[in-house]
């Protein structure tokens, strides 16, 4: 049996950490927290920091790995340099250090022409005073899940704003950026031996902009773009994978458009989270990332060609909508693939961490699936 290892077990861990366990591998899984949901699933538990790399390349020597994988942001940079150790399948070094530093990846850009929001990195309450543009958003440089991002639009907020994203970030360091005005992609992709496959275009709303954060709240594949949208945005995409060297591993890319055309807000070497690539991309494409993802780590050949070609959406409960969904979910629509309603509370979202559900659906038409979404947001009278 083949060994692969995990880092992570988290809730987001637990579909591929399954998927391992169904292609027969044996599931070597690493996670800080000794009560995490995926340790469940393991084969074997490792209860030890994923940043840990001396302690993790020692277990991966003793194991004799065949892989190792990540699908969240802090562990790449292990995975990476676990991978060279024992020359394994993965993202370069450098790559991984460009996907989990928001700053480097902007300056990287900005030197090779990748179109992206113009930035400052702040370190201080002094650099602060360096910014005069507004709106501006403000994040970590480390961060994920939303975690510290916001919208600010006078001194007076940044200000404000500046110790909550700086309290997000393990380096202590956050950057300030142009807020880019147009519609929101993100594009999921899969690098292998120098082969970049563009697997699918995620149309996505988010809410909280009245408060400043831009919180998911929709996610649609396939994206409702023309021709000519989406073949700007994937060459964009490909362009900047191509330039940063990127392979052996998925990318998450996210993407604004608007009338200057297709601007890259970020690229992470993982897959993409939400349910994207573990839920919406197989319900549309029939194109199991997860296995994808497996394969390349171990070094095994992947070929992501589409066998269905459906419509697949994933509607998060919020504030505004929580009453209308679990209406909705009562009613079991034959759209719906799965759901899970969480407790409510009036609470801002600030984040992906403090939503309240979803509902995963899939439809034959993007006709049906907007008039599926449009029942799950009508008013309860």
């Amino acid at each position: 049996m083949r060994n692969l290892m995990i880092l992570g077990a988290g809730e987001m861990q637990v579909p591929v950490i399954k998927r391992a366990n169904d292609m027969g591998l044996a599931t070597i899984v690493v996670d800080f927290d000794a009560n995490a949901p995926g340790f469940v699933f393991s084969k074997e538990r490792i209860v030890v920091s994923t940043n840990d790399f001396e302690s993790i390349l020692k277990i991966a020597k003793d194991r004799q790995i065949d892989g190792i994988l990540t699908t969240s942001d802090y562990p790449v940079r292990v995975v990476a340099k676990v991978a060279r150790h024992l020359g394994l399948k993965a993202m370069s070094e450098k790559v991984a250090e460009l996907c989990t530093n928001k700053y480097l990846q902007r300056s990287f850009f900005k030197e090779n022409g990748i179109r992206t929001p113009c930035f400052r990195q702040i370190e201080s309450l002094e650099d602060l005073l360096h910014i005069d543009h507004f709106p501006s958003i403000i994040k970590p440089i480390d961060s994920s899940a939303s975690r510290g991002v916001k919208k600010v639009n006078n001194r007076q907020e940044l200000d404000s704003q500046y110790r909550v994203a700086m309290s997000f970030s393990k380096m202590s360091k956050v950057i300030v950026e142009d807020y880019i005005e147009g519609r929101e992609y993100s594009v999921e992709g899969l690098s292998q031996n120098g082969i970049t496959h563009i697997i699918a275009i995620t149309e996505k709303t988010t809410l909280g902009e009245e408060h400043g954060y831009f919180v998911e709240d929709n996610h649609l594949i396939p994206a409702q773009v023309t021709e000519e949208e989406e073949r700007l945005i994937k060459a964009e995409v490909l362009n900047a994978i191509g330039k940063m060297g990127i392979d052996n591993c998925p990318t998450h890319t996210e993407v604004k458009l608007n009338e200057q055309g297709a601007f890259i807000i970020e690229i992470a070497c993982r897959l993409g989270g939400d349910y994207i690539t573990s839920d919406l991309v197989p319900l549309a494409t029939g194109i199991d990332m997860l296995e994808a993802l497996i394969k390349t780590s171990m070094g095994d050949a992947v070929d992501p060609l589409p066998s269905i070609s459906k419509v697949a959406s994933i509607q998060f409960l919020n504030t505004k909508n929580y009453d209308r969904c679990c209406e909705f979910v009562k009613n079991a629509s034959e759209h719906i693939i799965r759901s899970e309603v969480k407790n409510y509370h009036a609470n801002v979202i600030t984040s992906s961490m403090n939503r309240m559900g979803y509902i995963l659906l899939q439809t034959n038409t993007i006709d049906e699936m907007n008039k599926t979404l449009a029942k799950s947001r009508e008013v309860i009278v």
